[in-house]
């Protein structure tokens, strides 16, 4: 008897980890780098949906602030210029999500931002890194490298 209360408390506690996880907003900090060296990090920041582009010839960072709700992001599509040091700012007004461009090994968890130097040209798939629920599987965009 006492075995099957104890397995019954274990189930409980494992699900109830794994439902608080999807709706979680919780910030966490990563590293990771790109091709080239720069390094990824998450801090927390809630933002509204706009972009700044600023020139990869002046040294400048291009900004990009990414909304993601309901399984989708506010932008499918993103075009960056080859050589610029990007910001991704990450704000979900509903719950945990993520983003992630594994191509250039960019992951923010929750609200957050990450940098990185688009070192090269070309199409690459971003997807929420977050666990989030039925939806998940559809959120995902394209970053394109475009040649400078």
């Amino acid at each position: 008897m006492k075995a099957k209360t104890g397995m019954l408390i274990l189930a409980l506690i494992v699900t109830a980890a794994i439902a608080s996880a999807c709706g979680s907003n919780s910030d966490n900090t990563n590293s990771g780098k790109s091709n080239t060296t720069s390094n990824t990090t998450t801090t927390n920041n809630s933002t509204n949906n706009t972009k700044e582009a600023d020139s990869a010839s002046s040294g400048a960072t291009h900004e990009i602030k990414l909304g993601a709700k309901d399984f989708e992001y506010d932008q499918k599509e993103i075009h960056v210029k080859k050589g610029e040091h990007v910001k991704i700012t990450l704000a979900s007004d509903d719950g945990g999500h993520g983003f992630t461009i594994p191509d250039y090994s960019v992951d923010i968890q929750g609200n957050g931002s990450a940098e990185f130097d688009a070192a090269n040209a070309g199409t690459f798939e971003f997807h929420c890194s977050v666990m989030c629920g039925s939806g998940h599987r559809d959120m995902k965009g394209t970053i394109i490298v475009d040649e400078a």
